[in-house]
């Protein structure tokens, strides 16, 4: 059984919950958003960050090293297999990790009132997003990224990150049309639509 403790609206809890529906694995979801959950999750994880997981009693911490243990443990199943010496698709994933973890900063601070013109930083952030973004389009082929056209996880990686993008409006997705176009082809597919957000 995996227990997985995050939130419905991380983008990062998300791509777990993505991998774990493709595996037929069952998934427990522990809500961190409250204090509960919260508190289980910090005591598993000294870094306080989601997803954090337990797999036959073990936890594990950040969602790439989830989804490679689930895949290790349980095969590929209908997802593009993973290979131990892959640096295209790794470097794919951690620029769509880059783009979103930017965005993630910039939302939060502007919660607490932190805008682009009071801070240099969240601008910053704003840009490093723009430009990593225009990256991946320029590598999105008909669709896809995985070089076999085959669901993977980078596709994984750039539909959640996309998704929350349009999610709490802080990029404007659609300015790259083959990275829109990927979304559209996959979008209907049971295990992204099952891990929505409850209103997106």
């Amino acid at each position: 059984m995996l227990r997985l403790y995050g939130t419905v609206t991380s983008p990062y809890v998300r791509r777990v919950r993505i991998v774990a529906h493709e595996l037929g694995l069952a998934c427990e979801l522990v809500d961190t958003f409250g204090d509960e959950g919260q508190a289980a999750m910090r005591a598993l994880n000294p870094l306080w960050k989601v997803p954090t997981a337990e797999l036959d009693g073990q936890p594990i911490f950040d969602s790439r090293v989830i989804n490679h243990t689930l895949l290790r443990r349980h095969g590929p199943g209908s997802l593009a297999p993973v290979s131990a010496d892959d640096p295209a698709t790794d470097n794919l994933v951690t620029v769509i990790d880059g783009a979103l973890d930017a965005l993630i900063n910039a939302f939060y601070l502007s919660k607490d009132g932190v805008s682009p013109e009071s801070a240099s930083y969240v601008g910053k952030q704003q840009q490093r997003a723009a430009a990593a973004m225009q990256w991946i389009a320029d590598r999105v082929d008909d669709g896809w990224l995985t070089p076999a056209k085959q669901f993977g996880l980078a596709e994984i990686a750039l539909c959640t990150c996309a998704g929350w993008m349009q999610f709490r409006k802080t990029y404007p997705v659609e300015r790259h049309a083959s990275i829109a176009r990927l979304v559209e082809r996959h979008g209907s597919r049971p295990s992204l639509v099952e891990t929505r957000p409850p209103s997106s």
